[in-house]
Order: structure tokens, then sequence, then C-alpha cells
């Protein structure tokens, strides 16, 4: 902004623009003074646990750090060799609950109804993150002419996302639940919240 455009602003404006270039001095005498009350301040004491919480800068050699990032692998095959103790995939292993073996009652699958009201539909299914969005893993199954389809399924305690299949095309979410969170491929899913047992 040049001093031809500041002459030509409102004068409150030019006020407070000479205001900002007006150079800051701060007094000597101030600044000692704000030192002085800075230094008669205690220093704060410190707990017993306090040296737990620090931030602590180390530093391993590569040797250490390779022998330290393959223990981490290990310990991950490991550890998912234990949770999939019968050597499949959890897509691989049977959808019906009774041949599953039960779990504890805090991971035990809960059967959960799917219904839903299509009249016009050939065929429906139910797909998810259960069953890796796989329109053949979960038809539904209708009687009589009211067009109501119903299949229940075994799904682990937690939250799941789920849509409808119409005739093996036509994605539409669950009308009697709630909307899951935009997934970014432009189609709309519900949300199901499977409860754990109760101890």
């Amino acid at each position: 902004m040049t001093e031809d455009d500041v002459k030509t602003l409102d004068p409150y404006v030019q006020w407070i623009v000479a205001e900002a270039r007006r150079p800051v001095s701060v007094d000597d005498a101030a600044r000692h003074r704000l030192l002085e009350a800075l230094r008669a301040e205690p220093q704060p004491t410190r707990r017993r646990l306090d040296w737990l919480v620090e931030p602590r800068r180390f530093v391993l050699p590569p040797l250490a750090t390779a022998a330290l990032a393959a223990g981490l692998v290990g310990i991950g095959v490991i550890s998912g060799l234990l949770i999939n103790r019968d050597g499949q995939q959890a897509d691989q292993r049977p959808a019906d609950v009774a041949d599953t073996p039960r779990l504890p009652g805090s991971i035990a699958s809960r059967a959960v109804k799917f219904v839903l009201i299509a009249p016009q539909a050939a065929r429906v299914a139910v797909v998810g993150d259960f069953n890796g969005w796989d329109v053949s893993a979960s038809p539904m199954t209708t009687q009589g002419k009211d067009g109501t389809w119903t299949i229940f399924l075994p799904l682990h305690p937690g939250l799941h996302t789920y849509s409808f299949v119409l005739d093996g095309t036509h994605f539409m979410p669950d009308p009697a639940a709630p909307l899951a969170p935009d997934d970014g491929y432009g189609r709309q899913s519900s949300v199901v919240l499977v409860g754990g047992s109760s101890l």
C-alpha cells in the first residue's frame, strides 16, 4: 500500500495504518523488571514419577533396529496364527451358527434377522462387511406373495455396515436402520450394532 493509497482512506483507517507502521521500542528498565520477576518465580517441583512420562530420545544402531522390527513382525505372525488356529480365513469359515464352535460370551456370534419388504424384486441378498460384500453369499428368502424377504445371519458383536441388493444389481440401504457414513463409492449403506453378552 503506497502513501497515496493511504491518503484516500478513511481517517480512522489512516490512523490504524500509521500506528501499525510505528516502530515498537521496549524500555530497558521494563525489560529488566520482567526478567527479574521471572527469575523470582519458584522453580516447579519435580514429583516422584515425573521421570516416567518425560520424553526421552534414544538412538538404536541399524542392526538393533532391524532385530526389533523382525521381532515385532514375528509377534504379529504368531498372534495371527493363534487367532486363526483352524487355518481358515474368516471369509472361508461356515456361516451357520450351529456349525461354528461356541466362543466366550463376550465375542460369540449373535443371530441377527434382516428383513426387507420388496414385492417387486425377483431375488434379494444382504451384503456387508461380515460377508465381504459378496452378492451371492447371503441370499434372502421370501414366503408368500407379500414381498417380505428375510434371513438370519450370525454376526460378531460390534458395528457392521450392510446393504440390500435387489435382482443382483440394485443396492439399497435398509429403510428401517440408520444410514452408514458415506463410503466414497456412491452407494448408501446401513449400520447394525450387535451387542455382546451381559455378564
